[in-house]
């Protein structure tokens, strides 16, 4: 059971963190980071990310929506993020049916250039609970597990690194908006614009793995079978962006699937709220000296 629900919980993090559009990172991390600090307004020809745009006053299309969100994005250069996700997976059938369920709670910071990340992830499972510290910099990355740091060998790093490099490009994560334009409307919550998006049959499919590829999924053969497996029965994405600014400031991902691995039936329900913030009052996120000294991780 542990080993698939470490793989799904892989394949499941890729999804919701990737289909959120606003995140970069495609395996367990951890954190608070460094001091926010308020970056003052840039001025220039070009908005920089956060500056008021004029709006028309009417709701934009779909199309106009993800075209400003992505202008925005792009120059967009630190930001928090919180979620919190709930899984429920359940193996088998019958008296030889087993239900794991995980809780999840992560804060992140992030710096785009040069990349500094910081996260710290909370998992709760019904056997125990793991606390997870990581930083994750352009020379090296250091993990705390329930207490204990190491720094990654430098192959898995400059791996990851580079999976996450596509991963944090916004516009191309609001390229899978475009994908599904016709199935997506835009809606006015308070001071946010709304896209959501609800998807069933073949074509969730097809998102999922696109999803999964972009976010560097894909060089993980355990989780890429498992994808190739799943018949994910319905996906609801909901992205929200400041009306003024068009960042991002909220992400959420419903999805219930299931497969059948080793002869067995596997379902999963899972559900990711998250929050984006302190849009570029990220200054610099500093490894503790206790990372820094830590040993190097076995390959």
């Amino acid at each position: 059971m542990k080993k698939w629900t470490a793989g799904l919980l892989t394949a499941i993090m890729v999804l919701g963190i990737t289909a959120c559009g606003s995140k970069e990172n495609n395996e367990p991390d951890g954190g608070t980071s460094g001091t926010p600090v308020n970056e003052s307004t840039n001025s220039g020809k070009t908005p920089d990310a956060g500056t008021t745009v004029k709006d028309s006053g009417s709701i934009p299309t779909v199309d106009e929506l993800i075209q400003k969100s992505t202008d925005a994005s792009i120059a967009l250069k630190s930001f928090s993020m919180e979620a919190k996700v709930n899984q429920n997976i359940t193996m088998g059938e019958g008296d030889q049916k087993q239900e794991q369920k995980i809780d999840l709670n992560m804060k992140s910071d992030l710096i785009k250039e040069p990349l500094q990340m910081y996260q710290d992830i909370e998992m709760k499972m019904a056997d125990g609970s793991q606390s997870i510290k990581q930083y994750i910099m352009e020379d090296g990355i250091y993990s705390q597990v329930d207490g204990n740091w190491a720094k990654l060998p430098n192959e898995m790093k400059d791996q990851m690194i580079a999976s996450m490099a596509n991963t944090i490009k916004p516009e191309s994560q609001m390229e899978q908006f475009k994908s599904i334009s016709k199935d997506t409307k835009v809606t006015e919550e308070g001071d946010h614009y709304v896209m959501t998006a609800e998807l069933s049959g073949d074509g969730v499919k097809e998102l999922a793995k696109s999803l999964m590829s972009q976010a560097g999924g894909g060089s993980n053969e355990q989780v890429a079978a498992m994808m190739d497996s799943m018949n994910i029965k319905n996906i609801k994405i909901v992205y929200g962006v400041d009306k003024k600014t068009y960042l991002p400031t909220k992400s959420d991902v419903a999805m219930t699937m299931d497969m059948d691995q080793e002869g067995q039936k596997v379902s999963l329900d899972m559900v990711m709220a998250s929050t984006i913030s302190n849009h570029n009052e990220i200054k610099e996120i500093k490894v503790p000296q206790e990372a820094l000294d830590a040993p190097s991780s076995p390959q």
